[in-house]
């Protein structure tokens, strides 16, 4: 029966062949008996039509040869599918493995109103988010059939783990109070029920596709923000040699956090090193091309041009091999972005984020580029939508220091000022914060603080001077930071000129 079954689709083509053959003899043979007779008189009878035993086994013979033809076919094309088969999960699980991407399960949200007309928003708002969080190139995130299988129970989430090959789960419940919602949300390490993150979010009832769409995109965002944190955590506490690609690249991206000296240095080796894993692994050249430009453009590079021009071959590579990818876009458009070719940066973030809606990253590096096109009015908005979609981002210092050099840029000097300090509060190391910080103050006219900023810049940086800074300015602006310079140079203190007088 199991054969049978096997070969189901060859049986029905012997069979369909083996009612034309019957077909075709039948109306031959009546053909042939019913010719006039003055036309029989002057053909010759075929031998093989002299009898229907003749006929019959010379289809019987016919049809034996297609049915090992067909049968034969058939087992080859069911070898092919087998192998291909194999092949393709094989190739996943190898792709998988190397690149180690954390594998996200969100479980559907249990319903604790007695409305069961909320099961529908409950459902609603899981699917939502699995799709945001599907559109994040760093995770790999089980589809709903799988989720779904878990609703109405209470698995123990390290068996779901188990079942489902994940390294993080997604729980939460949903309960409406009167006329508000409440949505409970927590981020779970499979590895050992460790709750990494815990959200509520309470919204009037009012406008519902308005508060699910509102609560969908902050559970995805803020997840994505707390997945990467805790996959960098998890790259850290493990030694360089026991990483694979996935693992050297998270390691390698510290300086999203804390950009500095330090960090930046350490960062190259363990990309390259994801890259001699899997040279053509696509998220190992997107951050070692971003962190070679963010380096040339700063004064961490001891040959800028160097860098820029591995990185450009780098971010062009990932993005052949990834055309569509958010990563690879949001890297090679932010170093066109830093370094002078902000057309082609702004054409490719605007790609990303239509890949990728939410990605607040490419959305406050787009507003950066279009304020270094000299457009700063159109790139404000793309930074405040950014600060919106990620108020907890590791990067918030960095989005903050983008935002006060766009205000300077619009002559908003008391806005952009307030913008630096949220900056610095969430870091202190940037020199970059600083710098905007004094290029607010001196446009307010205080000098003295504006003073004190840049030598706080420059304990930052050992290496900050005014020398580096216009350099700099002149990689990255499309004015040459014309702006910049014309309200600090005039107050730079002596001491701060050059490099070497530091």
């Amino acid at each position: 029966m199991e054969w049978l079954a096997n070969n189901e689709s060859s049986l029905s083509a012997i069979a369909a062949i083996i009612a034309i053959i019957a077909g075709v003899a039948v109306v031959v043979r009546l053909a042939w008996t019913r010719m006039p007779s003055q036309v029989m008189s002057q053909v010759k009878r075929p031998a093989f039509l002299s009898d229907w035993r003749n006929i019959a086994l010379m289809a019987l013979g016919f049809i034996a040869f297609l049915a090992v033809l067909v049968l034969a076919t058939s087992e080859l094309h069911t070898g092919q599918d087998s192998d291909t088969g194999q092949a393709s999960t094989a190739d996943t699980t190898a792709v998988i493995g190397k690149a180690g991407k954390p594998s996200v399960a969100v479980l559907p949200l249990d319903n604790l109103s007695n409305d069961p007309e909320q099961e529908y928003l409950a459902d609603g708002i899981t699917e939502d988010v699995i799709t945001l969080l599907s559109r994040n190139p760093r995770f790999f995130v089980i589809a709903r059939n799988s989720t779904f299988a878990y609703k109405g129970q209470s698995p123990d989430i390290r068996t779901v783990g188990e079942e489902l090959g994940v390294r993080y789960v997604v729980e939460g419940s949903l309960r409406k109070m009167g006329e508000r919602l409440r949505v409970t949300v927590q981020l779970i390490d499979t590895s050992n029920g460790q709750h990494l993150w815990a959200e509520q979010y309470d919204r009037p009832l009012a406008e519902i596709f308005a508060l699910q769409d509102d609560i969908t995109k902050g559970i995805a965002v803020t997840l994505g923000d707390e997945i990467w944190s805790a996959e960098i955590s998890r790259a850290n506490s493990t030694q360089p040699e026991n990483l694979d690609a996935w693992g050297l690249v998270m390691r390698g991206s510290r300086s999203y956090a804390r950009f500095n000296r330090k960090l930046v240095a350490e960062e190259e080796p363990l990309l390259r090193e994801a890259l001699s894993l899997d040279p053509n692994y696509v998220p190992a050249k997107a951050e070692l091309a971003r962190s070679l430009c963010y380096r040339a453009v700063t004064f961490y590079s001891e040959d800028s041009a160097r860098d820029i021009a591995e990185a450009y071959t780098l971010g062009q590579q990932a993005l052949e091999s990834a055309p569509n990818d958010p990563l690879a876009l949001f890297a090679l458009g932010s170093c066109y972005g830093v370094t002078g070719r902000t057309q082609e940066a702004i054409r490719l973030l605007e790609k990303a984020i239509s890949k990728q809606p939410n990605y607040a990253l490419a959305s406050a590096m787009l507003g950066l580029a279009l304020t270094f096109d000299q457009q700063p009015a159109r790139g404000l908005p793309y930074i405040e939508q950014a600060l919106l979609l990620s108020p907890l981002s590791p990067q918030i210092y960095n989005i903050e220091t983008y935002r006060a050099l766009t205000l300077c840029e619009l002559g908003r000097y008391a806005e952009a000022e307030q913008a630096a300090q949220n900056g610095l509060k969430s870091y202190d190391g940037y020199y970059w914060t600083w710098l905007s910080l004094a290029h607010a103050r001196a446009g307010q006219g205080d000098v003295e603080g504006a003073q004190q900023a840049l030598y706080n810049a420059k304990k930052a940086e050992p290496r900050f001077s005014l020398t580096l800074t216009k350099e700099s300015a002149a990689i990255i602006f499309k004015n040459k930071g014309k702006n910049l310079l014309a309200a600090l140079e005039p107050i730079w203190p002596e001491d701060l000129l050059t490099t070497d007088s530091n």
